[in-house]
C-alpha cells in the first residue's frame, strides 16, 4: 500500500485529537452494552477489555497503511474490545449475541487471515467491526456515535495465551520462526488447538455431582427408585387465540404425529424428503419470539438453577428434529407446541432429571421445542426409534439423555392414559 502523504497524516491526527474523547465515550458505552447482553444470554467469560489507540501507534499505522485511509473513521481499530472466553466453542456463542445486538461488519484483519489456513502459524481469533444498531442511534444519548465502529476480537483463553507467547517469541508468522525449529513450533500450535477442542468435549461433564448409590438412598435390593419431583412451574396464561374462522371455512389441518407400525418401528431418521424444511433463520426467530417457548425455557432453566443461553447449534438441531417429524413449517411447529403443551413438564422431568442431583452449566434456548419433539418420537412406542431420534437430536447438556428412551415412552403412555 502506498504511504500516505504528510498532509493527510496530519489531518487524520488532528481529527484524532478532536474526537478522542468521543471515541472513549463510545468505547465505554459499547463495553457496557456488551456486558449487559452477555450476562443473561451468554456463557461466563474470562475477561472483556477495551482500549483507545494511542496517538503514536496511530501515527505509525498511518505511515505504514494496509488500507487506504482518508479520514479517522476509516481506521478500523481506533477503538478496540477484546473478549476472552474460557472455551473455544463459546466464541461462536458470543459472536451470535454480538450479531444479534449490533451492526456487524467484516474486519479487514479477518479477511486477510483465513482461520482454516493449514500453513498459518499463530492463534485463531474471530474479528468484527461493530457499530450500534440504527434504532439505538436514534436515541439522543447515542446520536453522536453515528459512524463510529469498534474493532472486536473474540477468542478463547488458550488462544489468547498462545498469542501472548507468540508476541514474546516474535514468531507471529511462519517466516519469523527459524527453519530448523518450525516442526517443533507446529507441534506446539497443534497442541493449543487440540487442547481447545478436547476441553469442548469435557465441559458438558463439569459440575456433575456424583449420583448417590441405592444404599445411600436407603433402598433395599428390588426397591423401586423414588419418583422424580414435580417441576415447579407456575401456571402460564392461556395462549393468545386466533380470530375465529368464518363458519363456512374448513377447519385447519392438524400436524400429523408419526404413528407406530405394529410390525416394525417407523424410520423417523430415514424418511424420504417429501416436506419442505424450515429455514434456520425462521427457527431462530421462532425460538426467540414464541411466547410458550420463551416462558417454558425460562422456567426449565430456573428450575435447574442455571443460565438460559442462545446457541446456534441448538437451532440446527431443532430444525432437523422438526424435519424428521414431518413438521414442515413454523406454523405447524406452533400448533404442535400448543396441542402437546401438557407433555412439557413430565417429559422435561424425565429428560433432565432430579434438580437435586442433575446440574447443568446452562440450558439452551429452544429446549421446550426439543422436549415436545422427544414426546412426539416417544408416541411411536418403539424404544429403538426413540433412542435413535434423541441420539441424533439432543442438546449438549446431559450425556445421559440418550439412555432414557424407555422412561420417555413410559412417561408419555402414563400421561396419554385417560
Amino acid at each position: 500500500m502506498k504511504p500516505l502523504d504528510s498532509v493527510m497524516i496530519d489531518k487524520i491526527l488532528l481529527q484524532y485529537d478532536q474526537q478522542k474523547k468521543t471515541y472513549q465515550d463510545f468505547l465505554d458505552r459499547t463495553l457496557t452494552l456488551i456486558q449487559e447482553f452477555i450476562v443473561p444470554d451468554g456463557p461466563k467469560i474470562h475477561s472483556i477489555v477495551g482500549r483507545i489507540k494511542e496517538k503514536e501507534s496511530l501515527a505509525d499505522k498511518l505511515e505504514h497503511p494496509r488500507e487506504p485511509y482518508g479520514k479517522l473513521n476509516d481506521v478500523p481499530d481506533i477503538a478496540g474490545i477484546r473478549i476472552i472466553t474460557y472455551f473455544e466453542e463459546e466464541v461462536q456463542v458470543i459472536s451470535e449475541i454480538i450479531r444479534r445486538e449490533f451492526n456487524v461488519f467484516a474486519s479487514p484483519e479477518q479477511s486477510r487471515v483465513q482461520q482454516n489456513d493449514p500453513h498459518r502459524f499463530g492463534y485463531h481469533s474471530t474479528n468484527f467491526q461493530v457499530g450500534l444498531l440504527d434504532n439505538r442511534l436514534e436515541l439522543i444519548e447515542y446520536r453522536r456515535f453515528r459512524g463510529f465502529l469498534v474493532e472486536l476480537q473474540i477468542r478463547s483463553v488458550l488462544q489468547h495465551a498462545w498469542l501472548e507467547i507468540n508476541k514474546h517469541l516474535g514468531f507471529q508468522t511462519r517466516e519469523h520462526c527459524p527453519p530448523n525449529k518450525q516442526r517443533e513450533y507446529a507441534r506446539v500450535t497443534a497442541l493449543f488447538e487440540l487442547a481447545d477442542l478436547e476441553l469442548n468435549q469435557i465441559k458438558p461433564f463439569a459440575h456433575q455431582p456424583r449420583k448417590p448409590t441405592r444404599a445411600e438412598l436407603g433402598l433395599e435390593p428390588g426397591d423401586a427408585l423414588p419418583p422424580l419431583p414435580e417441576l415447579a412451574f407456575e401456571s402460564l396464561a392461556p395462549p393468545e387465540t386466533e380470530p375465529p374462522a368464518p363458519s363456512n371455512a374448513s377447519p385447519p389441518s392438524q400436524p400429523q404425529v408419526p404413528t407406530a407400525s405394529p410390525s416394525r418401528p417407523p424410520g423417523l431418521l430415514e424418511k424420504v424428503p417429501t416436506v419442505s424444511q424450515i429455514r434456520h433463520e425462521e427457527m431462530e426467530r421462532f425460538v426467540l419470539d414464541n411466547r410458550l417457548i420463551t416462558a417454558y425455557d425460562r422456567k426449565i432453566a430456573d428450575h435447574y438453577d442455571t443460565r438460559l443461553i442462545f446457541k446456534s447449534p441448538s437451532i440446527i438441531t431443532l430444525t432437523e428434529a422438526c424435519y424428521h417429524l414431518d413438521i414442515a413449517s413454523i406454523a405447524e411447529a406452533g400448533e404442535v407446541i400448543r396441542h402437546n403443551e401438557k407433555f412439557i413438564k413430565p417429559i422435561a422431568r424425565v429428560l433432565f432429571g432430579d434438580p437435586a442431583t442433575s446440574k447443568y452449566e446452562h440450558i439452551s434456548r429452544g429446549v421446550t421445542l426439543l422436549v415436545i419433539c422427544c414426546a412426539l418420537a416417544a408416541k411411536t412406542g418403539h424404544t429403538n426409534t426413540v433412542f435413535q431420534f434423541i441420539t441424533r437430536h439432543h442438546f449438549e447438556n446431559d450425556p445421559e439423555i440418550t439412555g432414557k428412551s424407555s422412561e420417555l415412552i413410559d412417561c408419555l403412555q402414563e400421561h396419554l392414559s385417560p
